[in-house]
This record gives C-alpha cells, structure tokens and sequence, in this order.
C-alpha cells in the first residue's frame, strides 16, 4: 500500500513557477521515492492550472511497470495504475520540504503480481528474516521452549486455475535437525472487501493430508490474520474491488484512502515499521 504514499510524496515538487510540466516533475519525484521502476507516466489534471500553488489537484493518473516500492525493494510489482481523486496539500509545508495532507487522499488502484517476481521475494532475505521471528508450537506443544523449536524456511507459491493458490514451505524442526515440507493448496475469496478466506484449503504434511480439524483451524485463524483493517491503525483504509488470478498473474483492484496524520507519509518510516 505504500504507493498511496509514494503518490501523495510525489507532490512535493508540484509547487513550481509557471510555465514547468508538472507531469514530468511529478515523475521525476516519484522515481526518487521508488526503489526502481521500468517504465513510468504521470497525468496530472488541473482546471485552472493555477490551482497547484494553493495546493489543490483535481486528478493524478499514473501507469507504471516493474516498480520496486521503496520499503520492500525486492518485490517487483508488474504493473501499477492509479487515479486519484482530488488531493489538497499544505503548501507552506511543501515549501519546507515537508508533506502534509490538508484533507485525506483517495485513490483508485489496480495491481499486477506475476508469480515468478513473487517467488523472488519470498526467496529473499527480507522474507526469510520475518519467518525466522515467528513463534509456534506444533498441537499438543507448550511452552515458550517448542514456539522456539520450529521454524519456516523455502517458500514458493504457484497459481492455478480458479483463483487457487499451492504454498510449499520446509517445516524445520530446530532440536531434531529435520525438514518437514507441508503444501497448502486452497482457493481465496473476498469479504467484505477486507478480509481474504480461504476457501476448500487441502493441507499436505509430509506428503499426508493433515486432519480436518487441524484444516479448519488453520483456515479460520489464516481469515482473521489477512485483513486489511489491520491498516486502520496507521491512518490506511482499503478495500478490495477486484480479485483475480489468470496466466500466472494475480490482479488486483483496490480502493484506499490515506488520512493527513498517516505514518505513511512519514519519510523516515524503515521497513520494520511496516505494518
């Protein structure tokens, strides 16, 4: 979600003497917030144009592909498309090299993962050092002792057909020196435009299906974790429109508003402080 942000930074370089491109500009300022991008435009719309010195944008559409976001900079997004709705700045803020927001920005926002970039990224550091700090024990385990016993390491996910999902992951068993590999396979639907349910999840260890009981567990307490109001706390309010996965592509179209106060905007948030 942090292109809300990137898009709103962008405007610190709209206030400008008459006669610039502000299109350009605005590129230009969003390649800097970015981590990399292939490729990148920016339409802004303004009636009359002299509206950006006070602060005021009616529009802002950005096309972008193979788009790196500065916080997780070894996630490659394909694709990128978002159309704002009109965005009010503090300018005496800007003029100081500051972001404000004097009203909350909205957004329309459509995304395209491939899954051989997604793939990359679970294979990556970053991934692999959020893994190692979760803590838990297998049923019928206690003790802080076993959440330190096990741990995930080797993700990989593939998409099939009918918005379905197979995750692979090694179990390690930390005290035993073992490799357990489980497979999850499930399909995912939309609630409520904020929360992902999986829906039918098969879930294989060691190459046998595990309980029902254990199935359903996991599924109910996987719903409750994937839900974007958990971005509510950071001044983030999303939701999903569109869910799709075709061709080794999951598609994605979200509405979101950013709120002034957002830790978003702040640009010294490190990526431990991603929510």
């Amino acid at each position: 979600m942090e292109i809300v942000a990137i898009i709103a930074s962008a405007l610190m370089a709209l206030v400008t003497p008459a006669g610039v491109v502000l299109d350009t500009l605005a590129a230009d300022a969003l390649r800097r917030q970015v981590a990399g991008v292939d490729d990148l435009s920016v339409r802004i719309d303004n009636v009359p144009n002299y509206q950006v010195i006070h602060g005021r944008i009616d529009q802002v559409r950005l096309a972008a592909r193979g788009i790196y976001p500065r916080q997780l900079p070894d996630l490659r997004i394909a694709a990128i498309d978002l159309e704002t709705d009109p965005v009010a700045v503090d300018v005496g803020a800007l003029q100081r090299g500051q972001l404000k927001l004097n009203t909350p920005a909205q957004a329309a926002l459509r995304l395209r993962l491939q899954a051989t970039d997604i793939n990359a990224f679970l294979a990556s550091p970053q991934v692999q050092t959020w893994l190692d700090t979760l803590q838990f024990s297998l049923p019928g385990e206690v003790g802080a002792r076993e959440q330190q016993r096990y741990g995930l390491a080797n993700p990989t996910l593939e998409f099939l057909d009918g918005d379905r999902f197979r995750l692979m992951v090694d179990l390690e068993d930390r005290v035993l020196a073992d490799t357990i590999p489980i497979v999850l396979e499930t399909g995912v639907a939309v609630v409520n435009g904020h929360r992902l349910e999986l829906i039918q999840p098969r879930l294989e260890i060691e190459g046998e299906l595990a309980p029902p009981g254990l199935v359903t567990t996991f599924a109910e307490g996987a719903s409750q974790e994937f839900s974007l109001r958990r971005l509510e706390a950071w001044g983030l309010t999303s939701r999903i429109l569109a869910f799709n996965v075709r061709d080794n592509e999951l598609d994605i179209a979200l509405f979101a508003r950013l709120d002034p106060n957002s830790p978003f905007l702040q640009p010294q948030t490190s990526p431990e402080q991603t929510p």
